[in-house]
Parts: structure tokens; C-alpha cells; sequence
């Protein structure tokens, strides 16, 4: 409890000596990641997408967060300042830490259950390929666009992402290729069947009589030798995913690492 009450306290500070505990800003460049000019081209998307979906999208920088782990780090501040739409507190907080080069994505309400592991999948790889090259402007541009995708998903059509969104240009590819050699097999068989030749199945009629002879040779083991190896364990570890409880008592979802 008293390590609880710790971290609160830590966090409070930090916070507020970052931004004013009134500001529902949802941009938060602390790292000082973003020109005057990209932060209201992202504020404007942000508003707009907000406005249509009912839905909470916040992205803070850090250049440290202390002795806090992201997870906990963003999970707090969006319950702090109140961020989230509706009863559930709709929403999703990405958080990047500079220093440490951590990043958290934590989900809140329906944000949860929209955000599945296809989803996740998706959104790490295209936010990971522009933080990985210094362009943090593209990555959260490209937060937003994933986002905007996926709730235009939940609420025209009440679906996740998935398997199928996922890998649909690959499924249409791959679609082509089976009908093209399906097509190529009807042909050739086609083209088959108009020769009217008949082939001869046996060359008994090609064979001198007495010309072949066969000898049959064996080997036989006595003895065998079996060599087993153990497979390697996997040690590799993936952070996130799955529902937790925040310091202050509210549910999240959520996945990070680094980048």
C-alpha cells in the first residue's frame, strides 16, 4: 500500500510540473519531439477523429519517467487527467520515453476490445518502423491513422481488425496466383484432351526376348544408432498485452517495448 501511495506521489509531481492538472490537452510534448507546427496538424486530427468516434486519443512524450514503468506511467497519467469518453472512459494513451527509448500504448474502455492482437500487431509494426528511424512525427501520424481505421471498423460495421484486414492484399495476391494455375491446369488439360494419339503403356513389345536379366542384392544392418538433441527453449519475451488494474483502480489494456 505504502509503495502504492509511492508511486502516486512520484507520479503527481512529475506531472504536475509538466503540465497543469486543468489542461485536457491531448498532445503532451514534454521530450520536445515536435515543432509548433506538426503539434496543431496532429491536435487537428485528433479533434476531428474524437469528434466522430466518441473517443479519447492521447500522445505524451517523456524524456524520463524516474523509477515508474511505462505501463504504470501511462496507465496513471490518463486516470490523472481524466482522459476517456463515456462511462468507460473510451480512449487510448501512447507514451514515449526518450532516454530509455520505451514506449506504452495503453487502451481504456472499448479501446480494449477493439484493439486485439491482430490490431496491436499492426499498429506496433507501423509506429515502430518510424520511431526505429528518428521520425516521430510520421509514427504518431501514422497512430492516428491506424486508429481512425480501426474505429471506422467498430462503428460502421461492429468489427475488429483481423486476420483477413491484415493480410488482404496478400489473400488478393494469392487469390490471382490459385486462379491462374487452376486456369493453366483446365487448359493443358483441355489441350490433352484433343490428341488423339494413343501412347503405349509397356515396352515389352521394344525388348529382345532374353536380353534382361535382374539380380537382387540386400544389405542388412545389425546394428543402428539413434542420436537425439534437445531443442532449444524460446527465451524471447513480448511485452503487454492483456487486461490490468491501474494504481487507481481502473481498467486497462495495453502492450509496449522498446523501439
Amino acid at each position: 500500500m505504502l509503495k502504492t501511495g509511492l508511486k502516486l506521489f512520484i507520479l503527481s509531481l512529475v506531472l504536475c510540473s509538466a503540465v497543469p492538472a486543468f489542461s485536457k490537452e491531448r498532445i503532451i510534448d514534454n521530450a520536445g519531439l515536435l515543432s509548433p507546427n506538426q503539434k496543431t496538424i496532429l491536435d487537428n486530427r485528433i479533434n476531428s477523429i474524437s469528434e466522430k468516434y466518441n473517443f479519447d486519443i492521447v500522445i505524451v512524450t517523456e524524456r524520463n519517467i524516474s523509477s515508474m514503468n511505462p505501463m504504470e506511467y501511462a496507465d496513471d497519467y490518463y486516470d490523472f487527467y481524466g482522459y476517456g469518453f463515456g462511462q468507460d472512459r473510451d480512449g487510448c494513451l501512447f507514451l514515449q520515453v526518450t532516454d530509455t527509448r520505451d514506449y506504452w500504448i495503453s487502451t481504456s474502455g472499448k479501446a480494449i476490445k477493439i484493439l486485439n492482437d491482430y490490431a496491436f500487431d499492426k499498429l506496433e509494426s507501423d509506429l515502430l518502423k518510424f520511431l526505429s528511424a528518428g521520425n516521430n512525427y510520421e509514427a504518431y501520424n501514422t497512430y492516428l491513422q491506424n486508429w481512425s481505421e480501426f474505429l471506422e471498423l467498430d462503428t460502421r460495421w461492429g468489427r475488429s481488425y483481423n486476420f483477413f484486414y491484415r493480410w488482404n492484399i496478400v489473400l488478393i495476391i494469392a487469390a490471382w496466383i490459385i486462379s491462374a494455375v487452376i486456369g493453366i491446369i483446365i487448359i493443358l488439360s483441355w489441350k490433352g484432351s484433343m490428341n488423339t494419339a494413343i501412347a503405349k503403356t509397356q515396352a515389352a513389345a521394344y525388348v529382345v526376348p532374353g536380353s534382361l536379366s535382374y539380380k537382387v542384392k540386400s544389405d542388412n544392418f545389425l546394428y543402428s544408432t539413434v542420436t537425439k538433441t534437445e531443442r532449444p527453449k524460446d527465451t524471447g519475451s513480448s511485452g503487454g498485452g492483456g487486461i490490468h488494474t491501474s494504481s487507481s483502480g481502473a481498467s486497462h489494456g495495453g502492450r509496449g517495448g522498446k523501439y
